[in-house]
């Protein structure tokens, strides 16, 4: 199923932005990197969230699609004028829900049929690499 691979996504960028995060507003302003892997990973985030089925996202409705697809377009689509004050409130509250819904990504991609779960180095071979 498409859904469990988008979910797998999603989860692995919530935990890389967990490691890439800094404590404070003046740390991730003074590190162009950590700005860069934080951004890539709300848009991973936001793109995975797209290619969700409407019949997953509807099931699941609690969880913020819409503000995740529209978060990747705008940092995507509007590059230039991406406001670093608004990423730093997305990562400190809504990054706090999404990470809330985390249980729910893990219930649903540990129901794995029994050919993914006799092959787990499938699942790894597929990843790319962060920056």
């Amino acid at each position: 199923m498409n859904d469990k691979k988008k979910l797998q996504d999603i989860v692995d960028a919530i935990e890389a932005i967990e490691a890439y995060s800094v404590p404070s507003y003046d740390e991730f302003l003074a590190d162009a990197k950590t700005q860069d892997a934080i951004l890539y990973n709300l848009i991973i985030i936001g793109e995975a969230a797209n290619q969700i089925s409407d019949e997953f996202q509807e099931q699941h409705h609690t969880i913020p699609w819409s503000s995740m697809i529209g978060t990747r377009n705008i940092i995507i689509h509007g590059y230039d004028q991406v406001k670093l004050q608004i990423v730093w409130k997305i990562l400190q509250r809504d990054l706090g829900t999404l990470k809330s819904r985390k249980s729910l990504f893990d219930t649903i991609k540990t129901k794995q049929s029994p050919d993914d779960a006799a092959h787990p180095v499938a699942h790894q071979e597929g990843k790319k690499h962060r920056r």
